[in-house]
């Protein structure tokens, strides 16, 4: 499985329930994380082209907001500072 923020994506499936899956052409650091209140799992990532991040949830799809993507702010913050930190040190 490739990504290119190992201790950040590890960190994060250690702190939230979350299962990490593969980079692809369009989305970095993605992931499947369980609905609160019902049996459905949503993928997040970041769109390579802006890292913004994205979330497959009808909330998201509708409204480019969702409580998936706020609940996890703090930690998906995390992951952009990490790459940031990453640069410097080249």
């Amino acid at each position: 499985m490739k990504h290119e923020n190992n201790q950040a994506l590890i960190r994060l499936q250690q702190q939230a329930d979350v299962t990490l899956l593969p980079d692809n052409d369009r989305y970095k650091n993605r992931f499947e994380i369980k609905s609160e209140t019902s049996t459905r799992i949503y993928t997040i990532s970041q769109v390579k082209k802006d890292n913004t991040w994205a979330c497959s949830c009808p909330g998201w799809i509708r409204f480019r907001k969702c409580k998936h993507l706020k609940s996890l702010e703090p930690l998906l913050n995390s992951l952009n500072e990490s790459k940031q930190d990453q640069k410097h040190l080249q």
